[in-house]
């Protein structure tokens, strides 16, 4: 039985998807950017934060907070996962699904997730053999995190106030340790 989803204010959740087969949902930049722009508009329709994210060609992950009850983040996903299969299908003259089912939403409540979700979805480009740094990725909030850009869809400082330092951060998002089962996050 799927358990209860728990969306009420002040909730932190790991939202990620990918397309039907494993293939593709962003074929371009100009794909990137519109999906960042739905995940912008979306977000300030249903008082979403995004504490960070990553879009990778073919799934993206978005670490959310909900920050009031009549607003969920089920709402905000399903909207932006709508519109943006919507926009794909008429640019690319295409019907049916983008995305594997539903976008999953892994519920956050340990204190312990908090940094090592934002570790897990600033390295995915990495891992994924895209680049050999987490900032040189230009579809994730890692620019930001790192000082070398600004966004305006990516609340940093509850991450941020977690270290001293955003050299500490950078040192943690960068560092080879994997003291850390990543499974849990799914």
């Amino acid at each position: 039985m799927e358990e209860p989803k728990k969306y009420y204010a002040n909730t932190y959740h790991h939202l990620y998807n990918r397309g039907v087969n494993k293939s593709k949902i962003f074929f371009d930049n100009n794909d990137y950017q519109y999906f960042l722009r739905m995940v912008k508009k979306y977000k300030e329709k249903y008082s979403i934060n995004i504490l960070c994210y990553c879009l990778l060609p073919n799934h993206f992950h978005l670490f959310a907070k909900q920050l009031m009850n009549d607003f969920t983040i089920g709402k905000f996903v399903g909207d932006l996962t709508n519109a943006f299969t919507k926009g794909m299908n008429k640019k690319y003259n295409r019907s049916g699904a983008l995305f594997q089912g539903k976008t999953k939403s892994k519920f956050v409540d340990d204190e312990s997730y908090f940094l090592w979700l934002c570790k897990y979805i600033l390295n995915n480009p990495v891992d994924a053999e895209l680049v050999t740094q987490p900032e040189d990725w230009n579809y994730s909030s890692a620019k930001k995190y790192f000082g070398l850009e600004e966004d305006n869809l990516t609340e940093v400082k509850e991450i941020m106030n977690r270290f001293d330092s955003s050299d500490d951060l950078i040192h943690f998002i960068k560092t080879e340790e994997k003291k850390f089962d990543y499974s849990v996050l799914f």
